[in-house]
């Protein structure tokens, strides 16, 4: 059985593909719902563009602004949130008593105006840093533009109307949990709601505020890796097909041979049978501890003959030294010898007092001077 394993098993290292894995900066692995949802919270000042404003200074039109939001971001790029926005606006009318007018009569003949309001608010957000430059935990600063649509009242006089905004989060982190907002926006409102009659169709709301925001579990992204293509020339192809034929013609005589000698009539045994397995290997793919389904089947027949002999193994791991640090090679090395170990005691139960795990980490080439059998797992009788 040993004559066949060692060409398979020399088969599979051989038509194996290697490539060093990267990692893509512009994918990442989909989060669940509840995971990437923040709430953010600012203050600020804004000012309302209507029909008389000009006639009120610019300074004395400046009224205080206050945020609440929650939102969530589906990808690294794209993110929405719901945004509540108060608390006054200020302005000037041609109407002392209007519903906003304070009577402050003003030297040119208008009427200052301050009243309550509120904008409520949905925005699809756009992280043009993510998108652009690809996704980047701890980046300190991103650019992110949104547009939303909402509803604004007027409490005092309790006028509804439909705004539509455009806005810039300029978002710096402060740590993995918390990030300061600095935020500017333009919103767009039918005329009327400053209440002054007669208007030229559309007025808007300028604001700026500084807020912070907390983002909850889970609060970042793991990247996608991505192993590149490896490109063969033909030469390389058709040697690889020719050593697939000799493995192919060598595994068949091979075959016939162990057939042959499974026919031959087999003496009563005398004595207690003592079978003895010399030094066995299993080759593995770079970067991988996991078995094939050939490599499986191999040690089942393995461990036949370990149950019948009742003798103690070694179990040893290895890694190619070339390949992957030193800390990396020894725990790959240990997940290969435990796999070969789990598949002898769990399916096809080999006591475990008879086995010995032993890993050696990252080592030279160890056999023809190919780095591709330093992947492997070596089994031996304990002397």
């Amino acid at each position: 059985m040993k004559k066949i394993f060692i060409p398979v098993m020399m088969f599979c290292a051989t038509v194996s593909t290697f490539a060093q894995t990267n990692v893509d900066k512009y994918r990442v692995e989909t989060n669940k719902f509840k995971d990437n949802w923040f709430i953010s919270v600012g203050g600020g000042a804004q000012v309302y563009f209507g029909d008389a404003d000009a006639k009120q200074s610019f300074g004395k039109r400046i009224a205080p602004a206050v945020d609440l939001s929650v939102g969530k971001w589906f990808t690294p790029a794209i993110g929405a949130r719901l945004t509540y926005i108060g608390l006054q606006a200020k302005g000037a009318t041609a109407f002392a008593t209007g519903h906003h007018s304070t009577g402050d009569r003003l030297s040119n003949g208008y009427y200052s105006q301050k009243w309550d309001m509120m904008h409520l608010h949905g925005d699809l957000m756009l992280n043009l840093s993510d998108l652009f430059c690809g996704y980047k935990e701890d980046r300190v600063y991103s650019f992110i533009p949104y547009v939303g649509v909402g509803w604004m009242r007027a409490w005092d006089n309790k006028v509804d109307e439909i705004a539509g905004t455009v806005g810039l989060i300029n978002r710096f982190r402060l740590s993995s949990v918390l990030d300061l907002n600095v935020e500017a926006r333009g919103t767009l409102v039918k005329d009327g709601f400053d209440s002054e009659l007669g208007g030229r169709g559309k007025e808007g709301l300028a604001a700026v505020t500084v807020g912070l925001t907390y983002k909850f579990k889970q609060r970042g992204w793991k990247h996608v890796s991505t192993v590149p293509p490896v490109s063969m020339t033909q030469e390389e192809i058709d040697e690889m097909q020719r050593k697939m034929r000799d493995l192919n013609d060598e595994n068949a005589r091979l075959q016939n041979e162990l057939t042959a000698e499974r026919n031959k009539p087999q003496p009563t045994p005398v004595v207690e049978k003592s079978v003895s397995l010399v030094p066995t290997i299993t080759v593995f793919p770079i970067g991988k501890s996991k078995l094939s389904k050939v490599d499986r089947v191999n040690l089942g027949y393995m461990a036949k003959a370990m149950k019948e002999t009742k003798k103690t193994y070694t179990l040893c791991g290895y890694a190619d030294k070339a390949t992957g640090s030193s800390k990396l090679n020894e725990r790959l090395s240990k997940a290969r010898a435990q796999a070969v170990y789990d598949v002898l005691t769990k399916e096809y139960n080999v006591d475990p007092s008879q086995l010995t795990i032993d890993y050696k980490g990252g080592v030279d080439n160890m056999f023809y001077n190919d780095a591709k059998l330093s992947r492997v797992v070596i089994v031996e009788n304990e002397r």
